[in-house]
């Protein structure tokens, strides 16, 4: 098979169907070429213009407070990594993960033979320089501001910043780009190493912000002076070569894979699957033999519209741990908490984890509970698996999420306030548990046209109701209620298998035309 014809107006026909989706958004009456103009016009002047506020802000900012080395060095990298970072996450997770592969317009791309390359450039590699070179036009402002305070290497170290983070998203869009057309296929390794390496990189420089901060107001205060970076290297000495290490190993790493993914793009992105499901999906990492329901179970939720919503509120909890983690990494404590804050923060975690866990479990159950399952179910028991088997199987696949999700909220709020909040998975036990009976205990269960559970006023009021008794023992401060609400949370585990296995056998399957 010869490839495909390649020319230069191929790159310029892909920016022109570009700039069409986005003239049609809009819904201005103007031709094609203005609008062409337009946009490159109001590119060209933005630059410049934000260069401009730029160093008014940092002039301002100069003139208002002078600032020590190891603050500017902390602030500077701060700003750098939580903008940067911010922007791959919503490269990885948001839709602009399907621009290429994956796309609404994939077919259409294929039939007119428009290289997966041209995509990549116009969609994706266009606006990942363009957010960069305008980050680096704020760096430049500043770094030139404040330049007097820092030293000559530290000063071009810091201003290459961006460019490894350009670096970074252009490789992970592009590895995105390779295999993005499967909805629930994994990234692999690289894509979290690369969360997981900013995110730590972020809490190592808030939490040297912070202890720069504090070390430079006490010797403002005791000495008078030094506000030079000389006076404060063995402070910022260890932040800046843990930032240029990290910065080295991942622009290295990021090129390669930029280079290799972007060869790639021809051949895996617009690859034909044989249907609309995807083409592979995560195995589970254990298979025990008396739950053979169980892999069934984790294979349905891999391939709902819903797991990645799930999978995002993994992702951000993970992150939040490891920028904390990097916060007291950097010997650096968070912001003092006042006397008797305990308590309340306590109270304010159990009470959001209570609200993400019935977001989620409300998502898990709605595509692969026991009413959208049922039919699954039913023709297990039939086929003589016992109902206790399959309902244990269901409630603990279920419930590991939700107390996974708990246990990520329990260890931000610990990293946080320094508490443990070990009631948290028994929280988690307890909502899961409550949605499961409220579910099995409706007299007619039923499922709409695309297979999912029909929302219902008395499925709600029951799960919220029978969770309540464990939200409010988790959240105060006396251990005895905190015991009891684990206790009451384990009782509906147990209630809730009674319930499931009771439905398989029992209740009819019904539909929602």
């Amino acid at each position: 098979m010869t490839a495909p014809h390649t020319s230069d107006s191929g790159l310029r026909h892909t920016v022109d169907f570009l700039l069409f989706e986005r003239l049609n958004a809009l819904g201005w009456s103007m031709s094609l070429p203005v609008f062409r103009v337009l946009c490159a016009t109001g590119s060209a002047l933005t630059l410049p213009v934000l260069l401009a506020g730029s160093l008014f802000g940092a002039r301002l900012l100069r003139g208002t407070a002078e600032l020590p080395g190891p603050v500017v060095v902390g602030g500077f990298l701060l700003v750098n990594l939580y903008a940067g970072g911010g922007y791959l996450l919503r490269e990885t997770f948001s839709r602009r993960r399907h621009s290429v592969s994956g796309s609404p317009n994939e077919r259409f791309f294929r039939a007119l033979d428009i290289r997966a390359r041209n995509v990549f450039l116009a969609y994706c590699a266009g606006r990942i320089v363009y957010f960069h070179a305008a980050l680096l036009a704020v760096d430049g402002a500043f770094l030139a501001v404040f330049r007097r305070v820092l030293a000559g290497p530290l000063l071009w170290g810091l201003l290459c910043t961006p460019l490894v983070l350009c670096l970074l998203t252009l490789a992970v869009s592009a590895r995105l780009a390779t295999r993005a057309g499967t909805a629930a296929v994994a990234t692999g390794p690289g894509t979290p190493a690369a969360l997981a390496l900013v995110s730590v990189a972020t809490g190592l420089a808030t939490g040297a912000l912070l202890g720069g901060s504090g070390t430079a107001s006490g010797a403002g205060s005791g000495m008078g002076g030094g506000t030079g970076l000389g006076a404060n290297a063995e402070a910022t000495g260890p932040l800046v070569t843990v930032v240029a290490t990290a910065g080295v190993l991942l622009a290295v790493a990021a090129a390669r894979c930029l280079v290799r993914d972007f060869r790639r793009l021809d051949q895996s992105a617009f690859v034909i699957r044989s249907s609309g499901h995807p083409a592979t999906l995560p195995a589970m990492a254990f298979r025990p033999a008396r739950l053979p329901i169980l892999p069934v179970i984790h294979r349905h939720f891999s391939a709902s519209r819903t797991y990645p919503m799930i999978k995002r509120a993994y992702v951000v909890l993970m992150m939040a741990v490891l920028m904390l983690a990097g916060v007291h990494a950097s010997g650096s404590g968070l912001l003092p908490l006042p006397a008797g804050a305990e308590q309340p923060l306590t109270r304010v975690a159990v009470t959001l984890g209570f609200v993400l866990l019935l977001g989620c479990t409300e998502l898990m159950l709605a595509t692969s509970g026991p009413t959208a399952l049922g039919s699954q179910f039913r023709f297990a028991w039939e086929n003589l698996l016992s109902h206790r088997h399959i309902a244990l199987s269901a409630a603990l696949y279920y419930t590991a999420h939700t107390v996974l999700l708990a246990t990520g909220v329990a260890t931000v709020a610990g990293l946080v306030s320094g508490s443990v909040l070990w009631q948290m998975p028994f929280l988690g036990i307890g909502v899961m548990s409550a949605s499961l009976i409220a579910e099995s205990l409706a007299s007619a269960p039923k499922r709409l046209t695309d297979g999912t559970s029909a929302p219902g006023v008395f499925v709600a009021c029951v799960s919220i109701g029978l969770a309540l008794p464990a939200l409010a023992g988790s959240a105060l401060h006396l251990l005895p209620l905190r015991l009891s609400a684990a206790f009451y949370s384990v009782c509906l585990f147990g209630g809730a298998i009674t319930c499931v296995g009771r439905r398989v056998k029992s209740l009819p399957l019904r539909s929602v035309t």
